[in-house]
C-alpha cells in the first residue's frame, strides 16, 4: 500500500479543532484498508495522542511558523527529513500553513520530490506574490477544500487561486452520532430536568465564533418576557471565565459550561437547539454537522461554508453575520415552537445529513484525490 503522511501543526492536547476531528475521520475510515498512514504532530497534541491510539506510524515534529521562530523551524525541518528517511511517505497530506511552510521548505532544502497537498480548513484569501505562486502552485501538487462556499470566498478577488483544487465536503459519521434521549447522568450532573429547553454549542468559544452574541441577543429575548431557557457552552477555563464575566454583566443567570470531552455525545443529548455565528475563518464547522447528525436544529450564520448547513425553517435559522437581533428573534421563534414542530425541525435536520454530510461521501472523494495525487487510476473509485 502507497504511504501517506499527515501533518498538523496544533500543539496542544485539547487543540486543533476541525483539523484534529479531520485527520481522526481519515484514520477511523476505510481509507486504511488502501492506503497506510502515518502522522507527524507536536508530542502530546490531540492529532499525535489520536495517531498513538488508532496505531498507526506516529512521528513527533514541531511545526513553527512565526518569524521569530527561525532557529526552531531550521530544526524543525531537520526533523522532518529524519522522519522522511525512517518511513519514506509517498504522498504528504498537510493540513495547516505553519506545516505546508515546513514541508515545503524541506522539499526545497533537501530536493524532495516525494508529492504534497493540502487541505485548506479556514477561509483565507492567499496573496498572489512569488512566494506564494513558487509554493503553492510549484511544492505542492493539489488542494482540498472542505466546501464549495469557502473554496469561493478564499478565490475571490486578487487572491491565489491554486492549482488542482477540488472541493470534498466534511462529513461525519451518521452511525455514530445518532439522536438519543436526553442523557440522565448530564441531567443529574448539570443540575437540568427533562423538560428544561435547551441551546447550546458544540463549537467551542474561539473569539470568531461568537458565543458572546448569542448571550447578548439572549439577553434581549429574555428582557422582552420569553419564557426561560438554558444555555450549555463548551470551552477552556481562560474562555468560560470570560464568557462568565461577559453574562455577569448581561445579567445572565441561566449558563452552563462542560470541558472538553473525548466523546461529547452525553452533554450534547441535552441541547434541544444549537447554534454556531461564526463570523470569520469556519469554513464548514464538523461540530455543526455532529450536532445536526444528533438531529439537533441549528441557528446559524450565513458565513462561508455554515450556509450549506442549514436550511431556513426547515432544519434550523439562518442569520446575518454579527445581528444581534436577528439571532434573537431566531431564538424566539424556536421557543415559540410546540414540541411536534421542533420533533420535526429535528428530524429534517437528521434527514440532511444522512443525505449530505455523510461521512461516506468524505471518504470516496478523498480516495479519488490521493490516487490522483500519486498517479494512479481512479477508474474503479
Amino acid at each position: 500500500m502507497k504511504r501517506i503522511l499527515l501533518t498538523n501543526f496544533h500543539p496542544h492536547q485539547g487543540g486543533g479543532g476541525g483539523h484534529a476531528r479531520y485527520i481522526l475521520t481519515i484514520l477511523q475510515s476505510d481509507l486504511r484498508k488502501d492506503f497506510e498512514f502515518g502522522v507527524a504532530a507536536p508530542e502530546g497534541s490531540a492529532v499525535w495522542a489520536a495517531g498513538r491510539a488508532l496505531g498507526v506510524p506516529t512521528f513527533a515534529c514541531a511545526f513553527p511558523g512565526h518569524v521569530k521562530e527561525i532557529p526552531q523551524m531550521v530544526g524543525a525541518v531537520r526533523r522532518f527529513e529524519r522522519i522522511s528517511r525512517e518511513w519514506a511517505p509517498e504522498l504528504i497530506h498537510a493540513n495547516g500553513s505553519r506545516d505546508q511552510s515546513i514541508v515545503v521548505l524541506w522539499k526545497t532544502l533537501y530536493g524532495r520530490s516525494v508529492p504534497c497537498v493540502r487541505t485548506h480548513h479556514a477561509v483565507r484569501n492567499i496573496p498572489d506574490n512569488a512566494y506564494n505562486r513558487w509554493a503553492y502552485r510549484k511544492v505542492l501538487q493539489g488542494h482540498l477544500y472542505v466546501s464549495h462556499s469557502a473554496k469561493n470566498i478564499s478565490w475571490a478577488g486578487d487572491s491565489l487561486k491554486p492549482p488542482n483544487a477540488l472541493v470534498v465536503p466534511n462529513g461525519v459519521d451518521v452511525k455514530f452520532w445518532t439522536p438519543r434521549p436526553k442523557d440522565p447522568a448530564y441531567l443529574a450532573k448539570l443540575g437540568l430536568t427533562p423538560a428544561d429547553f435547551v441551546f447550546g454549542s458544540h463549537a467551542g468559544m474561539g473569539g470568531h465564533k461568537r458565543t458572546d452574541l448569542f448571550l447578548r441577543a439572549a439577553a434581549l429575548q429574555l428582557a422582552r418576557g420569553a419564557r426561560p431557557f438554558k444555555i450549555l457552552l463548551r470551552g477552556n477555563d481562560a474562555e468560560v471565565r470570560k464568557s462568565r464575566a461577559l453574562a455577569a454583566e448581561l445579567g445572565l443567570q441561566n449558563l452552563l459550561y462542560v470541558g472538553h470531552e473525548p466523546d461529547p455525545r452525553g452533554y450534547l443529548s441535552l441541547i434541544d437547539v444549537g447554534f454556531l455565528l461564526s463570523e470569520a475563518i469556519e469554513a464548514v464547522s464538523f461540530a455543526a454537522r455532529e450536532l445536526m447528525a444528533m438531529g439537533k436544529p441549528l441557528i446559524s450564520t450565513n458565513y462561508a461554508g455554515l450556509v450549506e448547513n442549514v436550511d431556513d425553517e426547515l432544519n434550523g435559522r439562518l442569520v446575518e453575520c454579527g445581528d444581534v437581533e436577528a439571532v434573537a428573534e431566531a431564538i424566539g421563534w424556536f421557543l415559540e415552537r410546540d414540541a411536534a414542530a421542533l420533533a420535526e425541525l429535528g428530524r429534517n435536520a437528521r434527514l440532511k445529513a444522512e443525505r449530505v454530510f455523510n461521512v461516506e461521501h468524505q471518504v470516496r472523494g478523498l480516495r479519488r484525490f490521493y490516487l490522483a495525487s500519486l498517479g494512479l487510476s481512479t477508474s474503479s473509485v
